[in-house]
């Protein structure tokens, strides 16, 4: 919780990576709030009104995930508007808005956004931003697992990874009310 409403704030590619991770946390301990508890929430050095917060927002998760059948798999429905939101800014960074650096990391990381579907194994992504997040999710748990990563897939991820971070600048931007379609043309 405290991690998570930190990176909400500060950047919303790293937030909603952070969730897919505590998703899968939850799921690994069987939506099972007593395990949660012993695992995870223990851990935190924190007093124990705070203590009882984070078992709380677990708790909230956990009715969340089983209101809508995510026991094995998906993503909580504001998670998914997260990225849908990401999406739409994406488009409009492309066209509406002409965000001419957003285009350049775009054009370059659009062959890898493709293999990346490819590699997904007819895995249901919604949108080229769903795609880019499953990929650097996929990269952290292979990083987590200490997994060996080639050269070639660090460079596309890479790509992807900055055109992530641009969107994630410009999404905080807006949502500062910092972003306007005159700032933008000007690039």
């Amino acid at each position: 919780m405290l991690i998570a409403k930190a990176k909400r704030k500060e950047n919303i590619v790293e937030y909603i990576l952070y969730m897919y991770q505590i998703e899968d946390i939850i799921r690994s301990l069987n939506l099972d709030l007593s395990a949660i508890e012993q695992r995870v929430i223990v851990n935190f050095d924190q007093p124990i009104e705070v203590k009882q917060q984070i078992k709380d927002w677990y708790a909230g998760l956990i009715k969340e995930m089983r209101d809508n059948s995510l026991e094995r798999s998906g993503h909580i429905p504001a998670l998914k508007e997260l990225v849908k939101q990401l999406q739409d800014l994406h488009t409009k960074l492309l066209t509406t808005f002409q965000d001419k650096e957003y285009q350049s990391i775009y054009n370059k990381a659009r062959e890898e956004l493709i293999m990346l579907v490819k590699r997904s194994g007819g895995a249901q992504l919604d949108n080229e931003i769903d795609v880019a997040l499953n990929g650097m999710y996929g990269l952290l748990i292979l990083k987590l697992k200490k997994q060996e990563i080639s050269d070639d897939t660090m460079q596309a991820m890479q790509k992807v990874s900055a055109m992530l971070a641009r969107l994630a600048l410009q999404f905080k931007r807006l949502e500062e009310g910092d972003l306007g379609m005159s700032q933008i043309t000007n690039n």
